[in-house]
C-alpha cells in the first residue's frame, strides 16, 4: 500500500477547525478518509486569523518553502505551502468580517440536545423583545430553532464574522397569534421532538417527551386567551417537524433576517458599553 499522506487541507479557522484528508492505494482502489480534529496548531502552529495577525497566525514563505508559525518549515512540493497561500490571499477579501461588533463575557455554546442553555436562552429573549418593538404589541412567548445557531458565542471579541457564521440561513423573523389552546398543542409539538427548541416567555416542564407542565408569563395558559408569539418562518410549516401555521390565528412575515436580530443587538449592547452574556436558567427541564 502506498501512503500519498495529506492531499488537501481545508482550515476553518473562524471556528477553529481543521479538516484534513488522507488517502492511500491499495489493491481496492484508493481510500480516503476525512478527519475532524481540533485547531490546536499542533501541525504547523497556525492560529485564529485577524487582520492584524495574518503573518503570526499563518505563518510566512521564505525561500522555497513556507514556514509554520512553530517554525516548521514545508517544502513548496508539499500541499501545505499551497494551502496557506490561499488562505493567506483571501485576507484583504475577509477583512470586513474582522470587525469587532461586541464583546462576550464567555464562549457559549449551542446544542441541539440540550434545550437550556445560555446562547439558545439569550437569542430567544433577543427574538421576543426584537417582536415587542417592531410589532408593537408586548410578545407572550417566542420559540427559535437551535438548527439554526450553527456556530458558539466566542468569548471576548465578536466579530461581524461570528455574527454571520452564528446565522448563516436565510430565517427570518415573524409574528403569530394562536389561542391558548392550541399554544398548548404547539408545546406539545416541541416537546416530542428530539430537542425542544430555544424559547422565551414559559417555563416548561417535559417527562418521557411529554408536556407536563406550562406556564407563560408565570402563568397557566389560557385555553381562551389569544398569545401573541415571535418566531421564525422556518418553524411555520413543517420545519424540524413543527408546524406553528396550522395553529394560528393569524400570521405575520417580515424580511428581518435573524442575522440581523442578533447583530443589532450585539452592536447596541456594544454601543452601551454592555458586555453580553447569557444564563441557563431552568425554563426547560426535561427528565427521561
Amino acid at each position: 500500500m502506498k501512503n500519498y499522506g495529506i492531499l488537501a487541507m481545508w482550515i476553518l479557522l473562524g471556528i477553529g477547525l481543521l479538516f484534513v484528508t488522507r488517502a492511500a492505494i491499495t489493491e481496492d482502489g484508493p481510500q480516503i478518509e476525512w478527519k475532524r480534529v481540533a485547531m490546536d496548531g499542533h501541525r504547523v502552529g497556525a492560529k485564529s486569523v485577524t487582520m492584524e495577525n495574518v503573518n503570526t497566525a499563518l505563518g510566512t514563505f521564505a525561500g522555497e518553502g513556507y514556514i509554520g508559525p512553530n517554525g516548521v518549515v514545508f517544502p513548496e512540493d508539499s500541499p501545505v505551502p499551497e494551502v496557506a497561500s490561499i488562505l493567506m490571499e483571501a485576507q484583504p477579501r475577509l477583512s470586513g468580517l474582522k470587525v469587532v461588533v461586541g464583546h462576550s463575557a464567555k464562549m457559549m455554546l449551542n446544542l441541539r440536545t440540550e434545550p437550556d442553555l445560555p446562547l439558545g436562552n439569550l437569542f430567544a429573549d433577543i427574538l421576543r423583545a426584537r417582536g415587542s418593538k417592531d410589532f408593537k404589541v408586548p410578545m407572550d412567548f417566542a420559540v427559535t430553532n437551535f438548527g439554526g445557531i450553527r456556530c458558539p458565542m466566542p468569548e471576548g471579541a465578536i466579530t461581524l464574522e461570528d455574527i454571520q457564521s452564528m446565522f448563516p440561513f436565510k430565517n427570518y423573523m415573524c409574528y403569530v397569534q394562536m389561542k391558548g389552546s392550541n399554544l398548548t398543542r404547539l408545546l406539545e409539538q416541541l416537546a416530542g421532538t428530539k430537542a425542544f427548541q430555544a424559547t422565551s416567555g414559559a417555563e416548561i416542564r417535559v417527562k418521557d417527551h411529554k408536556l407536563v407542565s406550562a406556564l407563560v408569563g408565570g402563568k397557566p395558559i389560557d385555553p381562551d386567551r389569544t398569545y401573541n408569539i415571535t418566531t421564525i418562518d422556518f418553524l411555520l410549516d413543517g420545519g424540524d417537524r413543527i408546524a406553528i401555521g396550522a395553529l394560528a390565528e393569524k400570521v405575520v412575515l417580515t424580511r428581518t433576517l435573524l442575522v440581523d436580530v442578533m447583530l443589532d443587538y450585539v452592536k447596541e449592547c456594544e454601543a452601551k458599553g454592555i458586555i453580553i452574556d447569557g444564563n441557563a436558567d431552568g425554563r426547560v427541564i426535561m427528565e427521561d
